[in-house]
């Protein structure tokens, strides 16, 4: 008896990953959940099988076809174990995501070509309920993603794509941050936890968003590294979490990117935060949003493009990506408040999220009063996240920090 395994295309915004990873930046990012006791390793082995059960298309594997990558699932058992390597490395294996822990953290890394954000705080969530369903013998009805099993695995991107060819907003090229990297090839990470409501309130105050105020911040601390010299404007990179605009359940890649852009000789926070609203307005229009999505579906869809090798397409593809990055100065992903049944909310301190780079970025969630402010990077200074901490220490939040480089800040 033949047994055919499953497997599916690549979402539209997974394509550029397999192509554009190195060995100094692998596309890994990881989700953890900081509990308030110690971790069973037993009873999280058990939680991840029945979580992959509700997720099998986690199982899958990447595998490289004549025309295009495509991922295919396997019987492959995955297991936890304890941390021992560094965070965001490429993984051993022909496998997607790993989970481990350490003391009270639950620890998930995932390759970008697999899903985004949302589709690994989706599994991290389910896992981390199943989890504490087994220490704590708690039944509960409650249910994390509603989607059935086809639409959790969906292509939300062929979905929702249409024939809309309206010119998405045009960009120039940004400002590069240029520092001394680590020879070792190190991924520094600096975390700040802050209070989310002293961070909304302090928002609030300059009618701005939570997205907005910390964007203009970390301009303001970016402008001040910034030779007066340079007249490229700074530019962030903010992912859109496309789910806010079209309805999906789908734990796969569903998302687009932004940019906010400044480049005025008024660096002032006042002048800063101005501009940041304004380009946050005109870039989250939806009908902006829209083109941009469907710009880049429609040319893969063109049939002389759908029959190029993908040795080529790679070669393609890993330019486009080297000239997109020219548009950037850093990127800043939000993945926005993090949610649990009520019945968990005890059991849990916060979440965190942080993602592999070849420079610096810097992502952030927050979880009931805990914000976590996080930033990776390959230089050896630290004057950015430094700016950008001590900013908010001014604005009367008080921050703690962890890293993982203790004895070699300044501050």
């Amino acid at each position: 008896m033949i047994l055919l395994s499953k497997w599916y295309r690549l979402d539209n915004a997974a394509k550029i990953f397999p192509p554009s990873k190195s060995k100094n930046d692998p596309k890994i990012f990881r989700f953890s959940c900081c509990l308030k006791e110690n971790i069973d390793e037993n009873k999280l082995n058990k939680a991840l099988q029945k979580t992959l059960d509700e997720y099998p298309i986690f199982k899958s594997s990447l595998k490289k076809g004549v025309f295009w990558y495509y991922l295919e699932e396997t019987n492959k058992n995955f297991t936890v174990k304890e941390e021992t390597k560094s965070p965001c490395s490429d993984f051993s294996g022909n496998h997607l995501f790993e989970v481990t822990y350490y003391k009270r953290k639950i620890n998930l890394e995932v390759d970008h070509a697999l899903t985004d954000g949302t589709g690994t705080l989706t599994f991290l969530k389910s896992l981390t309920a199943n989890y504490l369903n087994l220490v704590y013998n708690i039944n509960s009805a409650e249910i994390i993603n509603e989607g059935s099993s086809k639409e959790i695995k969906e292509d939300a991107f062929v979905k929702y794509k249409s024939n809309n060819f309206k010119k998405a907003i045009s960009n120039k090229k940004a400002y590069k941050i240029k520092e001394d990297k680590y020879v070792e090839n190190k991924l520094k990470i600096i975390e700040g936890i802050v209070s989310t409501k002293k961070v909304k309130e302090e928002a609030k105050k300059l009618n701005l968003t939570v997205t907005e105020y910390l964007t203009s911040i970390l301009i303001k601390s970016i402008s001040e590294t910034k030779s007066k010299r340079n007249k490229k404007p700074i530019v962030i990179t903010v992912p859109v979490n496309l789910r806010n605009y079209y309805p999906s359940y789908t734990v796969r890649n569903f998302f687009s990117v932004v940019n906010v852009s400044f480049n005025e000789k008024d660096n002032s926070f006042e002048n800063i935060s101005k501009v940041v609203k304004e380009e946050f307005t005109k870039a989250l229009d939806k009908d902006n949003i829209k083109a941009k999505m469907n710009s880049t579906i429609n040319l893969e869809n063109i049939f002389i493009v759908r029959l190029v090798p993908v040795i080529l397409k790679d070669f393609v593809l890993k330019l486009a990506y080297k000239i997109a990055s020219k548009y950037q100065t850093m990127t800043l992903s939000n993945i926005g408040i993090v949610k649990m049944p009520k019945v968990y909310e005890k059991y849990i301190d916060y979440f965190d999220v942080f993602i592999s780079t070849e420079t610096i970025q810097m992502c952030m969630c927050s979880y009931e009063d805990n914000m976590v402010l996080s930033f990776t990077s390959k230089f050896t200074t630290s004057e950015i996240e430094r700016n950008f901490f001590k900013t908010l220490s001014s604005n009367n939040i008080d921050v703690y920090i962890n890293t993982n480089m203790e004895g070699e800040e300044d501050d």
